[in-house]
């Protein structure tokens, strides 16, 4: 076992010294996306079953969900499929002295540019009005949670 980071484990596959690695982060992940346009590899799937076990194990697991990685997240690498995953939330995150106004009006910029933002950060597409306000296990600001109302599909 190799104890290494995102920025010097693609060069360790490379050259041979690692057969392969695992990372957590954002989509699609430019050190991956690099190394995948180098060099053929390939994304191995996670069994959605995982998540179940991971949760079993108790508290410090229980935000883990199963995913996808979109077939377009990493071209090369994914033959054009999408691949099973884990994942965990991504929140914005602010204080609860944070005006709620100004709260509630950055939320529905950002729901409103998802698409825009999507172009350079892949899972802003993702956002998904119907699961966006299960921020476990922070609580929903009361400028998000009035946005959220507002546009209750």
């Amino acid at each position: 076992m190799v104890s290494a980071g995102i920025d010097t484990m693609p060069g360790l596959l490379e050259r041979g010294e690692l057969d392969a690695f695992f990372w957590s982060g954002g989509l699609p992940t430019q050190a991956v996306q690099d190394l995948s346009e180098r060099t053929p590899v390939r994304l191995i799937p996670l069994d959605p079953e995982l998540v179940a076990q991971l949760h079993d194990v108790g508290d410090s697991t229980r935000h883990y969900r199963s995913a996808k990685i979109p077939a377009d997240a990493y071209a090369k690498a994914q033959d054009g499929q999408s691949v099973e995953t884990l994942a965990v939330a991504n929140l914005l995150v602010t204080t609860e002295e944070a005006d709620a106004d100004l709260v509630e009006g950055f939320t529905r910029t950002v729901i409103r540019s998802r698409d825009g933002i999507g172009r350079l950060v892949h899972p802003a597409q993702l956002v998904d009005l119907r699961t966006a306000v299960y921020t476990d296990p922070l609580e929903l600001h009361e400028g998000a949670r009035r946005y959220y109302r507002s546009v209750k599909p």
